[in-house]
């Protein structure tokens, strides 16, 4: 009758949004560093682990952006 927590959450298939796949790959690609990307209310945090990386990617945050279309915001945190 009724189900266990874990039964009816083991059932369930995760899966990253496609746009946290694109926004990793591409700070891969320019900053050479593999961020942590959330997703909150609609923005991508991503996590990046210096300072200096942070500002590097925040003059390519444009180009980022386009490239997942205007609907979301990106947020760059320093862990």
């Amino acid at each position: 009758m009724t189900d266990s927590l874990s039964d009816i959450l083991g059932k369930r298939q995760y899966s990253e949004p496609p746009e946290v796949a694109i926004i990793k790959e591409f700070v891969k690609s320019e900053i050479g560093e593999t961020p942590k990307v959330s997703v909150s209310g609609g923005n991508f945090y991503v996590l990046i682990s210096s300072s200096a990386a942070a500002g590097n990617l925040r003059f390519k945050l444009f180009q980022l952006q386009r490239s997942l279309g205007h609907a979301h915001k990106i947020i760059i945190r320093v862990q």
